[in-house]
């Protein structure tokens, strides 16, 4: 008898244009939590939904689902899957932890609240300094920044439509109101670490900039 394999927690990050449809219940179970976002960036596209998974391991074998979701939009309508694993995570009632137990959020985000998204894509042999300025450098600092809550970060495992993908990403939970542009948030970003660690990677970083619409 085959041994049965751990789950894999993640998420899926399903994008859109303002044209699809809106799916808030996916067609697939072991959904933790799900709510969904518009871009407050000028960025396409510009729908976000994101579904917290206990397993990503179904999403990975198959483009089934994504084929059956594509099947429900209309003609102008652009849709992307992209499906991650669970690295770890800190919260602002323990800004010190470098892991988390669970990929939940620790504090669901209100309403117009926002989420930054940052993909990045280091080369392979510089994947190690990357993990350690982030869990040693960037992370605490990001964590000084007015109105921050929460941080996960993810791996790339699959992506299914047209879009840009990166290797790893991290999401930062804001206030609607933040410190995002200011010193503490500019600190994080001017550190000698920060500049090695972006001069290492094989392709430029990704960006998003979400505003929380539903929970």
């Amino acid at each position: 008898m085959a041994e049965e394999r751990p789950a894999v927690p993640g998420l899926l990050m399903r994008m859109a244009s303002s044209h699809a449809n809106q799916t808030p219940q996916p067609p697939f179970s072991d959904v933790l939590q799900v709510w969904t976002a518009v871009a407050d960036d000028g960025k396409v596209p510009d729908q976000l939904t994101l579904y917290h998974l206990k397993d990503v391991r179904p999403l990975l074998s198959s483009s089934d689902l994504y084929d059956k979701d594509v099947a429900l939009q209309g003609d102008d309508a652009s849709l992307a899957w992209v499906v991650c694993s669970f690295i770890n995570g800190r919260s602002k009632d323990d800004s010190e932890s470098k892991t988390s137990s669970t990929h939940l959020l620790s504090h669901s985000p209100a309403q117009g609240s926002k989420l930054v998204i940052n993909g990045s894509s280091p080369r392979s042999d510089k994947e190690h300094d990357y993990h350690g300025w982030y869990n040693e450098e960037h992370g605490p600092m990001l964590s000084l920044v007015p109105g921050w809550n929460e941080n996960q970060r993810y791996r790339l495992e699959k992506s299914y439509g047209d879009v840009e993908t990166a290797k790893f990403y991290g999401f930062n939970y804001y206030d609607e109101n933040n410190g995002l542009g200011g010193p503490e948030w500019k600190a994080s970003t001017n550190t000698e670490w920060t500049q090695r660690v972006r001069s290492n990677h094989e392709k430029p970083n990704i960006r998003r900039v979400w505003k929380v619409e539903h929970i």
